[in-house]
């Protein structure tokens, strides 16, 4: 009888690998860890074209990249992170594409609300801001939902902007004065 190692062993080097991740980081957290981080979400096409991917699954993959991200802040102790997920230039592009971005968006916002994911397993609070109308209604709507069930968490802050320029001069002073204005307004 041939037994079945190869899942006992990745379980395993998984265990190992978020134990040692742990150590780490808290070995990191003794320094000075930065109150908030910003990402800027691009080049999810490109990557999926570069591969050989269909275009969705390149910005799933960026998805999943985010929430590997997430964590990574959140165990080190940071308490807000910016993402700059949708630009207006991207109404730009296919509408069908626009479509299937939307739906994606509305996805991963649902997911996040899961009593498994990251946003409760962090206590995290989630805000969106950006020209919401310009978004198609369910995003809106999963995005208020959000909004309001995440609106008790305390520990952390997950500020999403979406539909904003992608202009430097025009995007960064807005996010930076929402933020400010978000951050007095809850601490």
């Amino acid at each position: 009888m041939h037994k079945d190692t190869g899942g006992i062993t990745s379980n395993l080097l998984g265990v190992l690998s978020s134990c040692l991740r742990r150590c780490i980081f808290g070995i990191l957290s003794m320094g000075p860890v930065p109150h908030h981080i910003a990402f800027i979400m691009d080049g999810n096409r490109r990557f999926a074209k570069k591969s050989n991917l269909a275009e969705g699954i390149g910005h799933k993959a960026g998805f999943s990249s985010l929430i590997s991200m997430l964590r990574y802040c959140y165990e080190l102790g940071v308490k807000y992170v910016t993402v700059y997920a949708f630009s207006i230039d991207n109404f730009k592009r296919k509408p069908k594409e626009v479509q299937s971005l939307m739906e994606l968006m509305r996805e991963k916002i649902e997911e996040l609300l899961q009593d498994e994911s990251i946003i409760n397993e962090y206590d995290v609070k989630l805000h969106f801001i950006g020209n919401l109308q310009l978004l198609a209604e369910p995003v809106r709507i999963s995005m208020e939902k959000a909004m309001k069930v995440t609106a008790h968490n305390k520990q952390r802050v997950l500020l999403v902007c979406v539909a904003l320029t992608t202009s430097f001069f025009g995007a960064i002073p807005f996010i930076l004065f929402n933020l400010s204005l978000y951050i007095n307004k809850i601490i």
